[in-house]
């Protein structure tokens, strides 16, 4: 009987090529798009579960205020936070910290060659770290960084710094000048590359005897492993009597601070965030690495759902309008015998018969495309939803559940009629048929018109985040990162000075260089030096990102001076200059920019000194860091050389090779122990919009999905109107109509029902546009344009699709199609 079953659903599918061809492709784009999406999503969600202790490890978010305003909120907290924890709560199993130690790394081969590159993915832990995190270990074990100026590198990094041998044993000279970072580390332990569904990304692990730590500056990314039995929220409460206790008992603490007046840890909050949450709900200032969205991933899902609905509906619509060509067939098995449950069987495997086919189809275009559509999002993945049983389970689930619906309808619908009246040819849709299949169209293009609008913003949005003003000149600035030789003595600081001033002057001998300056950190980087700036008479100070410039560096990004001077034109007071920019300057409290000019700001260093400084000017405000955030309250000082991390060179951009060989030329001439590294500085600061860019993309791509799908259906549906009602448009024809009436008669309904999509469509689009748009602090206004355009396409590809089969079948003779009457 199944056999038998199995044959006619084939036959019914080879015979009704066109319909089965439409069914199936529309099928195959709704299950590739969600298979797609699902991967992704089940790869954003999988950061970091492959720890062992996944669900109880936690990292410290440090909040600061000031006068009730947030204005730090920071994933990395005080150095002594982590150890104090430990020792205060028997809850605290193990607790690790860790810094970013960006660098120079150099090794000596046998033959005396010199290995030397700049390497960003550099962390310095303590010893506990691959005892609290489950990096796999290819040599050495999780005591490899027991012992300080240890280092544990990755399989690929020890391929590239030692070839063609073991790198255990071997030792690297790592130096930093920002942090005056200058070791030389033996290395004791190979782990395997570090998982892309990792926050924590990896080429190098430092072992530095980190002590007890201090509570003056907030820069270690600090980690607690809780025990089992801990409930998070309970120990997180508290928190703040921990706290209090140690402002308030500590003079250790209360002297060790660079804050001027009196030290108030009080003002600093401390909460968890659970590591399994951190790379997709975590919007904090310096990250250790790029976060993801939360809600973006979940914008995808609903996405994906509603694209295989919409394929789902297609294949239900298409089966309830082909019902009256089936009616005879019904009409005749009925008289032959058989039963109601027989005829719903036969049009469940019909229906499982091809879903079988799309979801092999499907899978095969998914493999295939999983490199590219890797390429995309930008991640590593591979298709591995088939290894998730619990996606099995409910993949397996949705699949049968669409075979049910989409076959149970029409089953229902021809096996409830009465076999003479089939035979007689008295049967005809009835009106609730045709209000579902319309009500189905129109939750078909409602979705659709949404998704296009949500495209839409979405592009808009990082266009404007890309192009927007940002205060400053980025065009044609090429960026060359600063030797990071540590300047450990007053000689090496004078031998550097010495040199920095000859690259600079040099440089300027290239015609194809225009200008060269250069800062502690560069446009696109948040700025880690932070100090405690007071008012005279005032009591406490507020903690302000502090950025080092060269005298050029305003002129050459065209930053405007909205009050004051700058640094070249400023006169000399014999206090340290400083300059502000508007953000700061509310910040600090004073009643505009004009009134900041000349005023003292006093400064503390570590010893208690205080040093005074001069205001001397006030510069706009412009975009340290994306668009995604407001503007940085900011202090400006001239840099002192030693503090040099990249030069900004604005250059000609024709005939790029050669002017990149010969900066390289020069620099290598006046630094030729440092590795020579440059990008381009506005492709770096769009860099904070990767998130968003693959987002866009990929919204845009499943949006043409669900256009393609739709009109695939609505292709479908105005064909088997058409073919029902080819003898009326005949004898239309005959008696004199005309092409473009016969395409009002077949359009009209359906354009109706795009109109009522468009009526659906709008308001909920603008609600899930402005939703999106709210996470953004610099961010596009809606236009009428983001309704039109997608309005107008909508209606354009629809009527090309009803007018292609409209005006063929207006076009026919007449003739055949009453010749059988």
């Amino acid at each position: 009987m199944i056999n038998n079953y199995l044959k006619i659903a084939w036959r019914i599918l080879v015979r009704q090529k066109l319909f089965s061809l439409i069914n199936i492709f529309g099928l195959v784009i709704g299950m590739v798009a969600c298979l797609l999406i699902v991967q992704y999503i089940s790869f954003e969600l999988s950061y970091d579960k492959f720890h062992q202790n996944a669900g109880n490890i936690y990292r410290i978010k440090h909040q600061s205020y000031s006068q009730g305003n947030l204005i730090e909120n920071l994933p990395k907290t005080y150095s002594a936070v982590g150890p104090a924890l430990k020792a205060e709560f028997p809850e605290v199993q193990e607790e690790t910290r860790v810094s970013k130690l960006a660098g120079q790394v150099t090794t000596r081969q046998a033959g005396g060659n010199i290995i030397v590159f700049n390497e960003q993915h550099l962390y310095a832990v303590e010893a506990s770290f691959l005892k609290l995190f489950s990096f796999p270990m290819v040599e050495g074990t999780a005591a490899a960084l027991n012992n300080p100026n240890t280092v544990v590198i990755t399989q690929s990094t020890a391929k590239k710094y030692f070839p063609n041998q073991s790198a255990v044993g071997k030792t690297l000279r790592i130096q930093q000048q920002v942090s005056g970072t200058d070791i030389t580390a033996t290395v004791t332990g190979i782990c395997k590359n570090v998982p892309a569904n990792s926050h924590l990304q990896f080429d190098f692990l430092v072992s530095q005897n980190m002590q007890t730590g201090d509570w003056v500056y907030p820069d270690f990314y600090t980690y607690i492993q809780l025990s089992p039995n801990t409930n998070h929220q309970t120990f997180e409460a508290k928190l703040p009597s921990f706290i209090k206790k140690y402002s308030n008992s500590s003079d250790k603490i209360k002297n060790s601070s660079f804050t001027l007046g009196k030290t108030n840890i009080a003002n600093i909050k401390f909460s968890l965030q659970p590591l399994k949450d951190i790379h997709l709900y975590s919007n904090l200032t310096d990250e250790i690495s790029t976060a993801g969205n939360g809600n973006m991933v979940w914008y995808l899902g609903l996405i994906a759902v509603l694209i295989l609905v919409i394929a789902y509906i297609n294949y239900v619509n298409l089966s309830t309008a082909k019902v009256i060509e089936r009616a005879k067939e019904v009409g005749i098995r009925k008289v032959l015998g058989s039963q109601r449950l027989q005829l719903i069987i036969q049009f469940l495997f019909e229906s499982m018969l091809l879903n079988i086919i799309s979801i092999a189809i499907a899978v095969f275009v998914v493999i295939l495309a999983m490199p590219w559509f890797s390429t995309l999002c930008g991640v590593q993945m591979q298709f591995t939803l088939w290894m998730d049983y619990a996606f099995l389970f409910g993949f397996i689930g949705c699949l049968a559940l669409g075979i049910m619906l989409s076959a149970f309808y029409p089953a229902l619908i021809l096996s409830n009629y009465k076999p003479v009246q089939i035979l007689k040819g008295k049967f005809q849709n009835t009106g609730q048929s045709l209000s579902l299949r319309k009500s189905l169209v129109v939750f078909q293009f409602a979705a659709t018109i949404a998704f296009m609008i949500g495209t839409l913003v979405v592009y808009m949005q990082v266009n404007y985040m890309k192009n927007a003003n940002k205060g400053m000149d980025m065009k044609q600035t090429l960026i060359v990162v600063a030797p990071q030789n540590v300047r450990a003595n007053d000689a090496d600081a004078i031998n550097f000075m010495h040199r920095d001033s000859v690259f600079q002057t040099e440089i300027l001998r290239n015609p194809r260089v225009q200008g060269v300056t250069s800062s502690s950190n560069i446009p696109g980087e948040t700025i880690n030096y932070i100090m405690s700036y007071t008012r005279p008479m005032q009591d406490k100070g507020i903690r302000l990102p502090t950025l080092e410039i060269g005298s050029k560096f305003l002129d050459q990004f065209k930053v405007k001076v909205i009050a004051g001077n700058d640094f070249s034109t400023a006169p000399q007071s014999g206090k340290s200059l400083m300059m502000l920019n508007e953000a700061a300057v509310v910040s600090l409290g004073f009643k505009n920019a004009q009134d900041a000019v000349g005023k003292i700001i006093q400064t503390k260093n570590g010893r208690g000194r205080i040093f005074e400084n001069e205001i001397v000017g006030v510069i706009k405000n412009f975009h340290q860091t994306s668009l995604k955030e407001g503007f940085t309250p900011t202090v400006f000082r001239l840099i002192d050389p030693s503090n040099v991390t990249h030069y900004e060179l604005k250059i000609n951009s024709a005939n790029m090779p050669a002017t990149l060989a010969q900066i390289n030329k020069t620099y290598k001439g006046v630094f030729s122990d440092a590795a020579f590294d440059y990008f381009f500085l506005d492709e770096f600061f769009d860099q904070q919009y990767k998130t968003e860019q693959h987002f866009g993309k990929v919204f845009s791509l499943f949006s043409g999905f669900a256009v393609f799908v739709a009109c695939l259906g609505l292709f479908g549906l105005t064909l088997i109107t058409i073919t029902q009602r080819i003898k009326e448009i005949g004898i239309r024809k005959i008696l004199g109509a005309s092409i473009s009436s016969i395409l009002l008669l077949i359009a009209k309904d359906f354009v109706g029902l795009i109109l009522i999509a468009n009526a659906i469509a709008l308001p909920l689009a603008y609600w899930g546009g402005h939703q999106w748009l709210q996470n953004y602090k610099f961010r596009i206004d809606f236009s009428i344009w983001f309704f039109i355009l997608p309005m107008l396409s909508v209606f354009i590809i629809a009527l090309t699709t009803i007018s292609f089969q409209t005006v063929k079948a207006a076009v026919a003779n007449p003739v055949k199609s009453l010749r059988s009457e």
